[in-house]
């Protein structure tokens, strides 16, 4: 009799679950076929308007994703007075972490695509109501044409082209750039570096393969090893930059040396020093 019973609440309770799965799948169904795309995107659009008038800010549409979470379409960021320092990604996908979420904490995960690539990454907060307090953040990217991003093109003052992939994570405290602490490795390959100022006879580097490690800490980037490799010159570099509110403004102290093809591998030391728009750069 006791056995019967047990196989009957087994029953009722296989059906109870059956039941709930197929309410959330059809409630998921639901909100994808009834989402409200063209409100939401164009609540936020007046909202990104009324807080930052001088903010660009376009995307085509907004709509629900699978795995459940968000997706916007042609998505444009920049500033109106800077038309060349915009980011643009075709598609920008995010959602909670659900299993950090289960686990008391904040976390939302997202992906890009944008200029030819993909950018895969997570952020979770250790408090699951607060936007302070320790985090931690993986990023991960793949394909990257730096020569499609005017925001690159920007940010380093040149013209930078070439495909790049590899990974960035960082941990600290939300808040000021100095509780931060990250570590950077990445690898840029068959691309250009537009100089501004003649190195060796040369205005701009082609290069094969540049590879970059770097560690963030204290408002500081320390540069353990970047080394460029082309078909007619080879640098290393070492040092640090002192990152300043305005990017532009960062202080350099990068040493490392300088082989020239037909020069028998000889090497000359360089220096760069000076700030990052307008470096100093000296071949002894």
């Amino acid at each position: 009799m006791r056995l019967k019973l047990n196989i009957h609440k087994l029953k009722i309770s296989r059906a109870f679950f059956g039941y709930a799965l197929a309410g959330v799948l059809m409630l998921f169904v639901f909100l994808y076929l009834r989402f409200p795309g063209d409100a939401v995107r164009d609540y936020l659009k007046a909202s990104a308007a009324s807080r930052y008038p001088n903010m660009l800010f376009v995307l085509d549409a907004i709509g629900p994703a699978m795995p459940p979470g968000m997706a916007i379409e042609n998505l444009t960021v920049g500033f109106r007075g800077r038309p060349e320092a915009t980011l643009h990604a075709d598609r920008l996908t995010f959602a909670p972490g659900w299993l950090s979420v289960i686990q008391g904490k904040a976390a939302v995960s997202a992906s890009a695509s944008l200029y030819g690539g993909e950018i895969n990454g997570s952020y979770e907060l250790a408090k699951a109501f607060s936007l302070k307090g320790p985090f931690k953040s993986v990023v991960r990217f793949e394909g990257l044409r730096l020569g499609k991003s005017l925001l690159i093109q920007d940010l380093f003052a040149r013209q930078v082209s070439g495909t790049l992939k590899g990974s960035f994570t960082a941990t600290g405290d939300a808040g000021p750039l100095k509780n931060v602490a990250g570590k950077l490795e990445a690898t840029l390959t068959n691309g250009s570096y537009q100089l501004l100022e003649n190195l060796a006879g040369f205005d701009k580097i082609n290069f094969s393969r540049i590879d970059l490690k770097m560690e963030l800490g204290k408002g500081a980037l320390k540069i353990s090893s970047l080394t460029v490799n082309g078909d007619k010159i080879r640098i290393t570099l070492k040092g640090n930059i002192l990152l300043a509110g305005d990017l532009q403004e960062s202080r350099m102290d990068l040493t490392g040396s300088v082989e020239l093809q037909g020069l028998g591998g000889r090497r000359m030391p360089i220096t760069i020093g000076g700030v990052w728009g307008s470096p100093t750069v000296k071949l002894m």
